[in-house]
């Protein structure tokens, strides 16, 4: 079952003088519950733009969104602010979680925000704190842990809601080599174990080698799509292949972690 379709989907910014932009071009994408997708491309490639109006932060200039079965275009403000709330969850690179509240708070909100009750709040929490290994650290403030442990917390207050979708942007990009791997092998087990269904965008390609499927835009257009197999190392290297024949600047992406 598709959780995410777009159909012809673009977006044009204007300007001054009637100069235009043009971010996304036609672009068809679909992504099928449970799967691990991964978006690349250059800077500047609409990677950007893509994830904003799948997050509904944006709206396109043509062509359809569908997250589980709804068009998020035809919602008004009142209902896009509810479907943004319950059918995506999302990871930054800087974590976004808020410092006045302790790490099991943040993970929480999603839950709270909806008025769920304490006993089902705590049966949701603690599963996921500790297939992400932070059961540990639910009680600490967000300065008390380190970055790897605070991107962990926002995965599991990202999926803690059972979002259809749950989206990622440069989620390792404030990381070390260990704790980027320490995220992502958490993502990917939530991912199998959860069936999440995860579309995240990076320049990394470390990261994009835990995903099952990597997409490349270049100029605002689909370029190409390579599968993963069993092997994660061939994967990798699979991406940077794909990356060296794409081209363009990929802001010092760190090439050589593996």
């Amino acid at each position: 079952m598709a959780i995410l379709r777009t159909e012809g989907l673009s977006k044009i910014y204007g300007s001054k003088g009637n100069v235009t932009y043009t971010a996304l071009e036609h672009i068809d994408l679909q992504v099928e519950a449970g799967e691990f997708v991964g978006i690349m491309g250059p800077s500047g490639s609409g990677k950007t733009t893509l994830l904003n109006l799948l997050a509904t932060i944006d709206k396109p200039t043509s062509g359809t969104i569908e997250i589980g079965g709804t068009n998020p275009a035809r919602l008004g403000e009142r209902e896009i602010a509810l479907f943004r709330r319950r059918q995506l969850g999302f990871v930054f690179q800087d974590f976004n979680l808020l410092d006045t509240l302790s790490i099991q708070e943040n993970i929480i909100l999603p839950l709270v925000l909806e008025g769920t009750a304490p006993k089902e709040i705590e049966r949701k929490l603690r599963p996921i704190a500790e297939m992400l290994g932070i059961a540990g650290i639910l009680s600490k403030r967000v300065y008390e842990v380190s970055g790897g442990q605070k991107q962990r917390a926002a995965i599991a207050r990202a999926i803690i809601h059972q979002p259809s979708l749950l989206l990622a942007d440069e989620l390792t990009g404030n990381l070390d080599s260990k704790s980027a791997k320490d995220v992502m092998e958490a993502l990917a087990d939530l991912n199998g174990r959860l069936g999440a269904t995860v579309l995240m965008v990076t320049h990394d390609p470390f990261s994009a080698s835990y995903c099952k499927r990597v997409l490349f835009i270049k100029d605002g257009r689909m370029y190409s799509e390579i599968r993963r197999g069993a092997n994660r190392q061939t994967f990798f290297q699979h991406i940077l292949d794909a990356l060296s024949v794409l081209g363009g600047n990929f802001d010092d992406v760190p090439f050589a972690r593996a």
